[in-house]
């Protein structure tokens, strides 16, 4: 967790210094120690580890919402719950912990809808762009292919 913790107050320092860019990789790599850890960290203290992969997870989606990538900051409010998802149904989780899962995942849904109705038209504007480029590129490649 030392790590993390580490990577997580750089990022947080590039956030302020309006480096979302470096921001957004900073808590990637802090994502990336959380993930790697999380089974030991959470049978030696549950609430700590749900709460470094929920901070993380909120802190990509907030760096990639700084940077006006509203289609990656989304993801990332899914990948919070996907992956707290993935833990609760775990057969090695009690009760207790079910619950501070189940917490945290409120609160994750709860940011996940303040960011939607912030920038739900942000977020369609983009999906609407990249799939009429991956239109295009497939168009093209098809041309490129009969020629």
């Amino acid at each position: 967790m030392q790590n993390w913790e580490r990577l997580t107050r750089q990022a947080n320092k590039a956030y302020s210094n309006h480096d979302y860019s470096n921001a957004v990789e900073l808590n990637q790599q802090a994502l990336q120690q959380v993930e790697c850890s999380f089974d030991d960290d959470f049978h030696q203290d549950a609430e700590s580890a749900v709460a470094a992969a929920a901070v993380s997870f909120l802190n990509i989606a907030e760096s990639y919402t700084a940077l006006g990538d509203f289609l990656s900051a989304n993801t990332q409010y899914e990948n919070a719950v996907n992956f707290l998802q993935a833990v609760i149904v775990r057969p090695d989780v009690d009760e207790e912990q079910r619950g501070l899962i189940m917490r945290t995942a409120t609160h994750i849904r709860f940011e996940w809808e303040l960011f939607s109705q912030s920038h739900s038209k942000h977020v369609v504007a983009q999906s609407k762009a990249l799939m009429r480029s991956i239109s295009n590129a497939v168009t093209s490649q098809g041309v490129m292919v009969r020629h």
